[in-house]
């Protein structure tokens, strides 16, 4: 069985003694954590659950097409550099 994979931009920023992780493509995708990890591993839970309720319900996602992934091996990431 093939699996896609999604290549998601994500934003994780610390607000008010907490981290805030959330994808601003997909309405609604958003998380916190008490470390940036846990709030990403949030997020993950938080847009399987979107992704599950808008197919039982029929209803696409819009522009997710140009972020799918066939490779199963490749990982995206942007990192923040202040200077």
């Amino acid at each position: 069985m093939e699996k896609n994979l999604l290549n998601l931009p994500v934003i994780i920023y610390y607000d008010e003694d907490t981290y805030i992780a959330k994808c601003p493509i997909i309405q609604g995708a958003f998380a916190e954590g008490d470390t940036p990890e846990e709030a990403l591993k949030e997020l993950m839970d938080v847009i399987k659950m979107i992704i599950a309720y808008k197919k039982e319900r029929n209803e696409k996602l819009e522009n997710l097409e140009e972020f799918i992934s066939k490779k199963e091996s490749k990982i995206c990431t942007s990192i923040p550099i202040s200077f």
